[in-house]
């Protein structure tokens, strides 16, 4: 319990030390504007970890998902900012102090269930705490501190796959609707749940019903946007608006436009080291958990590579491999993988992540575009 509260205290740390340093050794891009009515002390600190995606979900807490606004906002669900606005009580304390909570003691207690959930599989403490820092020093952790649904998330993640373990279907479905409502990627559980139910049925005679209330977060957010936000179907159509039009030949798409631009470069990013670097680490990593994927096929437990498998397709359908290393950050089971290498092999990935990690979270808080 000590050693992973000093990792994770360590971890915020360091992560917040960065913060301060690369505004002295990078120009700053972040901006520091808040909606209207919204202040806030030490913003040169607070304010970075609302860059990007950030100040989309503090605009959906604050105005709902106003059509009129720039940008389409359908496309981030509804959970996350659901929260910031019920625990900052309409915003009588201050959202971005409530959101960053939200994430910072989410990803707390999601160490913790990930903790349980390895030690309920007879890893010895060693091998748990090697897994735990992989998962610190990942090199799009930071997102995990951020004004971001990514440690909300991977909390829901580990909570399902802790109930499945105890084969409790109605914890699992439950938490598994909770996270259909928090990123479209939730419901990648489904699959894992309805595997793992018709396994006990086999066994048992018996199936649990309950997995039909695994997807009833994302039924709830298609009803509202149906009604309210110019239909439920534009969940999906509204990626377009981000540069992701979803299709059958997306992964054929996304691998060759990736491919050229790992060794050419985008127009976009000619002559611009750090974007220019953004394009090779995408493509890189895409391959990396491409193979990762096909590797560990029956290597290790099939619901863990059910839910990475689904997972990975809302990416490389997309058609693009935009953002492919900050979504690795909730596939729990990679950190499994690395925790379980000898340690020639444990060390060299966990200096290379840390290295990764100083680089891009340096990027971010100064608000260059990363993931």
């Amino acid at each position: 319990m000590k050693k992973i509260i000093t990792l994770i205290l360590a971890w915020f740390i360091v992560l917040n030390i960065l913060n301060i340093v690369s505004l002295k050794l990078l120009f700053d891009r972040t901006s520091y504007e808040l909606p209207e009515g919204i202040s806030i002390p030490y913003r040169h600190i607070t304010v970075p970890w609302l860059n990007f995606d950030g100040r989309n979900y503090l605009k959906i807490a604050s105005d709902g998902y106003d059509q009129e606004y720039q940008t389409d906002l359908r496309v981030f669900f509804p959970l996350y900012p659901i929260l910031v606005r019920l625990i900052s009580l309409n915003f009588l304390l201050n959202p971005v102090l409530v959101g960053l909570g939200i994430s910072v003691l989410s990803f707390t207690a999601a160490i913790f269930v990930f903790n349980i959930i390895l030690r309920n599989k007879k890893i010895n403490e060693k091998q748990r705490l090697k897994s735990i820092l992989a998962l610190l020093v990942f090199p799009t952790s930071f997102y995990f501190i951020a004004f971001y649904t990514e440690s909300l998330f991977l909390l829901l993640v580990l909570l399902t796959f802790y109930y499945l373990d105890r084969k409790n279907f109605i914890g699992a479905a439950l938490i598994t609707a909770i996270a259909t409502a928090t990123r479209v990627t939730g419901l990648a559980l489904v699959v894992p749940l309805v595997f793992e139910a018709y396994s006990d049925y086999k066994r048992t005679g018996k199936f649990s019903l309950a997995v039909f209330l695994a997807p009833l977060g994302l039924l709830l957010y298609a009803t509202y946007i149906q009604f309210f936000g110019g239909g439920a179907m534009s969940i999906i159509s509204s990626q377009k608006n981000w540069n992701k039009p979803l299709g059958v030949f997306g992964p054929v798409i996304a691998f060759k436009d990736g491919f050229l631009k790992f060794l050419y470069g985008s127009a976009i990013t000619r002559g611009e080291f750090f974007g220019r670097s953004m394009e090779v680490l995408e493509f890189v990593s895409a391959v990396l958990l491409l193979i990762l994927i096909i590797y560990f096929y029956k290597k290790i437990k099939t619901t863990y590579w059910l839910y990475m498998l689904v997972s990975i397709m809302p990416i490389f359908f997309s058609g693009v491999l935009s953002s492919v290393h900050r979504y690795m950050a909730v596939l729990f089971p990679i950190y499994i993988i690395i925790g379980s290498l000898p340690k020639k092999y444990y060390y060299p990935v966990i200096l290379m992540s840390i290295l990764l990690l100083i680089y891009l979270s340096s990027l971010f808080l100064r608000g260059y575009w990363v993931a």
